[in-house]
Order: structure tokens, then C-alpha cells, then sequence
């Protein structure tokens, strides 16, 4: 399974590592990006949706005291704190990554400068390659530590 691949490969890591950091992070949702392509590419001859398929990925690791989160697609990262006048707080911690983003289409077309269509808007809503929303791992990426 892909979300059980991340645990392993953040674990992995780690242990190379011998810590946690933005690179281990970013390291293993790379290597499970690789897995997640692997399987669309074995995939795509039986069930040939599966290469229109986005997906999201969140993770977050407390390491000594400092709180790593790292999200892909359209998963966000949440912190809810007590503010003023004892009223709850959240706030945002990571960047949605998906075609709605002018920055993710500026750099999907710089990375695709031969595919006029790698970002189409159709039906009011920007698609990659005018199927999904979600960007893959190698396109944007963000840790936050706090």
C-alpha cells in the first residue's frame, strides 16, 4: 500500500539520517512517489483511469520537540491553538499544491515547456492536463518546521 510505503520510507530515512529533517521528509515522499508511478505504470493497461487519478499525502512527526509536517495535493495542515479572550485559533501551516496555484502552473509549464495543454482550464477549474487538480511530489514540495 502507498500510505503505509511512506511510513517505511520515512522510517528508513530516519535511521539513515539518524534524525528527522526537511530533506528525510522530502526524501520519502519521494520515494513514494516513485512507488505510486510505478504502480500507475504496471496499472495503467488493466484499469487505464488510474493514470487520471491525483492523490494527497500529509505527514507529520514530532522530533525532539520540533513539530515536521510536509503535505502534497489537497491536503492541509492544521495547528489549533488557545488565542485571545480564551477563542480557539487554527491556523493554516502548509500551501495547498494543486493547478489552482498560479505559481504550480507557472512551474508545470517550465518544466513541460513542449506540452501546450499541461495545465487547461476546464469547467472554471484549472486541470493538469485537463483530467486532475493534484500535482505529484516533484513539482511542489513544502516542510514546515515549527
Amino acid at each position: 500500500m502507498i500510505d503505509a510505503g511512506l511510513l517505511v520510507e520515512s522510517n528508513r530515512f530516519a535511521r539513515e539520517d539518524g534524525t528527522i529533517s526537511e530533506d528525510t521528509l522530502k526524501s520519502a515522499f519521494s520515494a513514494t512517489e516513485d512507488e505510486f508511478l510505478t504502480l500507475v505504470r504496471r496499472s495503467c493497461g488493466i484499469k487505464p483511469l488510474i493514470a487520471a487519478i491525483g492523490y494527497c499525502c500529509l505527514v507529520g512527526v514530532i522530533w525532539k520537540g520540533t513539530l515536521y509536517v510536509a503535505n502534497l495535493g489537497d491536503s492541509r495542515v492544521v495547528i489549533g491553538y488557545l488565542g485571545r479572550s480564551n477563542k480557539i485559533v487554527a491556523e493554516q501551516l502548509t500551501r495547498d499544491h494543486n493547478a489552482s496555484i498560479e505559481e504550480v502552473r507557472q512551474e508545470l509549464r517550465s518544466l513541460h515547456p513542449d506540452d501546450s495543454h499541461i495545465v487547461v482550464m476546464k469547467h472554471g477549474v484549472w486541470r493538469i492536463k485537463g483530467i486532475i487538480q493534484n500535482v505529484v511530489l516533484s513539482v511542489d514540495e513544502e516542510c514546515c518546521c515549527i
